[in-house]
């Protein structure tokens, strides 16, 4: 029998093999079609990194031939560093049989793809690996947009990070999201204010307020709110702040993004130029009654000087009518702290020395109160000032006695002087200017004060002591009198840990002679040579006791009630007066209005200047304009003797000269 296939068999089994051929070739055309219309790149590497396989993208991509890969490697193609990195992910894949990955950034054209390397095993021994395919996709455009993303976040959080405002979110009560800002000015990390609700950050009496509006702005009752509110920081201080609130979506939450800034600086300058505002408010009111007192007491001075004059010292009534006369300089003395409060002016100018007055001043208290052990600390070449030392020297016993009563069980003050350069913006919220200054410093070791009592040391009838055991007028009237002198003045002190008061007096930028004070100037009752006097005041009581006055010592009298009526008559009489004494403030025609009429009409008329205030900054030009003399009232008989005859005994041309 013959077991060899026929020709015809033959056939047929060669037509079968050369379909499954024709089949298999389809399948990897399929394959290969598929492979090759991918926008990635596709494949196979050995061990060594030498290309079994490549698709046409990537054979593009290297523009190579697709078919001319054999013995072409990896390293072949791209540069040192890129190769080393690609040997390490196949050795990898070699060594653990596990797939692997990574972003490539191709030197070659400079874009960006996902990598993934993975193994291919023998189909009969799957335990060996014999190449690892490579699927390269390009991510440029995502890398792209991932990097302006990238970078559009950073410059957002640049804005937010360099803010100098406080950027935060309140989302269910707490902040959930702060900027560095935000930790700075309230002393926490955003850590501990995450825990925290926000309202426990605001002071209590602001508590309900910071809610409501909150909540106004959640509820879209107002999609913006402004409010000026106190804060605690983690120290325990509180600061002032301004914040806007706004309504925002933050992980589908309703929340309020808000900005705050600090503005305890501003409130302080507010409350300051407040102070200052109310103080001269206050000082304008004060200098008004102290001037309508002294003319009070101008009228019960004068009618107790004239009542003495037929009174014998054995008289019963004698003591009491002198009892008025010292009351009266008591409440004179009270109206001159008014003025020293209400800035009513100077009574003369001076070239001080200051050290020589603080010592001369403190040397005083010291022998009064033993108890104070007094330090001096004095800079040896002081600059002059140019200040009132009547006013100043009451302005130091003022803080001494303040020193005083603050240190009950007795202490020590210290006293300090000092030359200074005042930088322009250092102390503008005290109402100073730049330039050079003499600071007196005033530190005790007393009981101190506390912040409110700080901000209200200066009002004018405010004070710590019980009730009538002080006026509340020593310190308004020091600052009143430092700020007479352009000067300002500032205060340190905590409770229990004693205070400094330092003044700050402009220093003298040249010599001036000295001008005489008018109580330095001795008042004896000299007799009177028959002279007319004019007497111009609008209150009809002066005029009263003035004329009464002046008749007891031997002049003439003519009293007229305004400024106009003066003028007429000094015009058609000018002859016959001697002497003008002149009120300054008068409603219609006022003092210095009639002075610069009078001096028109007759040069050499020598004018006595009388007021209620002191001799404040009208006053003190007519005195520059060449006026004879200045009395404030109330005044008595005898330093009413005194001054005119110290004038009308004066050379008439000494009447053009300043006084």
């Amino acid at each position: 029998m013959n077991d060899k296939p026929t020709y015809k068999e033959l056939e047929q089994k060669v037509a079968r093999l050369s379909q499954k051929v024709n089949e298999q070739q389809a399948i990897e055309n399929q394959y290969r079609n598929l492979v090759d219309s991918t926008s990635d790149s596709l494949y196979l590497v050995d061990a060594d990194g030498r290309y079994l396989f490549i698709n046409h993208n990537h054979a593009r991509r290297l523009k190579i031939p697709q078919n001319d890969v054999a013995g072409l490697s990896y390293k072949d193609i791209h540069p040192p560093e890129q190769n080393a990195k690609f040997e390490r992910k196949i050795q990898g894949v070699y060594q653990t049989g596990q797939s692997d990955f990574d972003e490539h950034h191709s030197l070659r054209d400079g874009r960006y793809f996902l990598r993934t390397f993975s193994p291919v095993r023998d189909s009969t021994h799957p335990e060996h690996i014999i190449a690892v395919a490579v699927v390269s996709k390009d991510i440029t455009s995502r890398r792209k947009a991932e990097e302006a993303l990238r970078k559009s976040e950073e410059k957002y959080r640049q804005l937010i990070e360099c803010s100098s405002e406080a950027i935060f979110i309140i989302s269910g009560g707490k902040i959930s999201f702060a900027n560095s800002r935000t930790e700075k000015m309230l002393g926490y990390p955003l850590a501990e204010l995450q825990a925290m609700p926000f309202l426990d950050l605001v002071i209590d009496e602001d508590r309900d307020m910071i809610d409501e509006r909150q909540q106004a702005v959640l509820q879209e009752n107002d999609p913006s709110l402004n409010s000026r509110f106190r804060m605690v920081r983690r120290d325990e201080s509180t600061i002032w702040v301004a914040a806007n609130s706004v309504l925002m979506h933050w992980d589908n939450t309703r929340v309020t993004l808000n900005f705050m800034r600090d503005i305890t600086r501003q409130k302080k300058a507010e409350a300051k130029l407040l102070q200052a505002q109310k103080m001269e408010s206050i000082g304008t009111l004060a200098g008004g009654i102290a001037h309508d007192f002294n003319n009070l007491l101008m009228g019960i001075q004068g009618h107790a000087s004239l009542a003495l004059l037929n009174l014998q010292p054995n008289d019963p009534n004698y003591e009491h009518i002198r009892a008025i006369e010292t009351l009266v300089l008591s409440g004179a003395g009270l109206t001159k702290q008014l003025l020293g409060f209400a800035r009513g002016g100077k009574h003369e100018i001076k070239n001080v020395a200051l050290n020589d007055l603080i010592r001369q001043t403190s040397r005083t208290m010291g022998r009064t109160k033993k108890e104070i052990k007094i330090h001096h600390h004095f800079e040896d070449s002081l600059w002059m000032t140019e200040i009132d030392p009547a006013q100043i020297e009451q302005a130091l016993v003022n803080l001494f006695i303040n020193a005083w009563q603050a240190m009950p069980a007795g202490g020590e003050l210290h006293l300090e002087t000092k030359n200074m350069i005042v930088d322009e913006n250092r102390f503008k919220d005290f109402g100073g200017k730049g330039g050079r200054y003499v600071r007196i410093s005033v530190t005790d070791t007393g009981v101190g004060m506390d912040e409110k009592t700080r901000e209200r040391i200066f009002d004018p009838f405010f004070t710590t002591r019980e009730m009538g055991r002080g006026t509340g007028l020593g310190l308004a009237s020091v600052y009143g009198v430092i700020k007479n002198h352009n000067g300002f003045i500032n205060v340190y002190s905590e409770k229990g840990q004693g205070s400094t008061f330092n003044i700050y007096l402009p220093a003298s930028a040249y010599q001036v002679p000295n001008r005489q004070h008018p109580e330095e100037v001795s008042a004896p009752e000299r007799s009177a040579g028959g002279e007319t006097i004019l007497v111009v005041d609008d209150e009809a009581m002066i005029l009263d006791v003035a004329g009464e006055m002046l008749k007891t010592l031997n002049y003439r009298v003519i009293a007229v009630p305004n400024g106009k009526a003066a003028i007429d008559l000094y015009r058609r009489e000018q002859e016959r007066v001697d002497l003008v004494i002149l009120d300054m403030v008068m409603p219609g025609i006022n003092g210095s209005e009639v002075f610069d009429a009078i001096r028109q009409i007759n040069p050499d008329a020598r004018v006595l200047l009388s007021s209620g205030y002191s001799l404040n900054g009208q006053a003190d030009k007519i005195m520059e304009r060449g006026c004879s003399g200045f009395i404030q009232k109330p005044f008595s008989r005898s330093e009413l003797a005194g001054k005119l005859r110290e004038i009308l005994e004066r050379p008439q041309a000494a009447s053009l000269s300043l006084p």
